[in-house]
């Protein structure tokens, strides 16, 4: 089963460095905390009752640590991801 890693900078890793080590792709080369891991994410423990709107078309679905470009944000309402709606390339 791979391994989900909540990163300092809110994303879930979705990226690994040239060492294999987890790394946020989003927020690489824009803060150090992309590479500093927060901590390792079991199933979906600690998203009880919170939901993830989509950053750009505002779809809401229930928070997972495994939804696309995930980002946990504890201090708002809800948390962010991508769901796809102008496609993935």
């Amino acid at each position: 089963m791979k391994k989900i890693y909540l990163m300092k900078c809110g994303h879930v890793a979705n990226a690994h460095d040239s060492y294999g080590n987890p790394v946020c792709a989003i927020c690489a080369g824009l803060t150090n905390l992309a590479d500093e891991v927060e901590k390792e994410c079991v199933k979906n423990v600690g998203l009880e009752g919170r939901i993830a709107k989509c950053a750009e078309c505002g779809v809401i679905t229930e928070s997972k640590w495994n939804l696309p470009f995930f980002e946990y944000c504890p201090k708002e309402d809800c948390d962010k991801y991508y769901d796809g709606c102008f496609g993935w390339n």
